[in-house]
């Protein structure tokens, strides 16, 4: 190698040097190409990969909820269901009251009137504040669909005179 250097000049030598300095560069920077050519390959298929196994996480994720919010939507419904069930035999538990009220409201009418007229019909007349009365509760009989039969008391009832006899 001395040999070597004493055949070269100086000026052959920095030649020599700056020839082998560009040949490493070149070297190092073609490895380095190949290196990130190689990188973007494989990082594209391992990206789409992970991209993927993402997308496919958040599908599961996603069918999940959904099956979990239809099991939840289905117990609502059957809870809307219990309740509408419930309230429509509570509401004809009340209508069926009020019939029987209405029936029983209907009945005593009846009794009243029947009892006035026969009071009344001995008596020979009847006072303008009995009649009022007689004439309302027997609207409230024909409103809660009561028969005929108090339709006749009440004509009776009607032909009486409205001041009491002069003996």
């Amino acid at each position: 190698m001395l040999e070597l250097l004493k055949t070269l000049s100086v000026q052959q030598i920095a030649i020599f040097t700056v020839m082998l300095a560009l040949a490493i560069k070149g070297t190092v920077d073609f490895f380095t190409w190949c290196k990130g050519k190689y990188e973007e390959k494989f990082n594209k298929d391992h990206s789409k990969k992970n991209q993927e196994e993402k997308l496919m996480e958040h599908y599961k994720k996603c069918s999940n909820q959904h099956d979990e919010t239809m099991i939840l939507y289905e117990n609502l419904n059957k809870k809307i269901d219990n309740l509408t069930e419930n309230f429509n035999t509570s509401i004809n538990n009340i209508n069926s009251k009020i019939d029987q009220l209405t029936m029983s409201d209907m009945h005593d009418i009846k009794g009243w009137i029947v009892e006035k007229h026969h009071t009344l019909i001995k008596q020979g007349w009847v006072d303008d504040f009995t009649m009022d009365t007689l004439e309302k509760r027997y609207a409230d009989y024909k409103a809660e669909k009561g028969n005929s039969y108090v339709g006749g008391l009440m004509t009776e009832l009607r032909a009486l005179p409205h001041c009491p006899p002069e003996n």
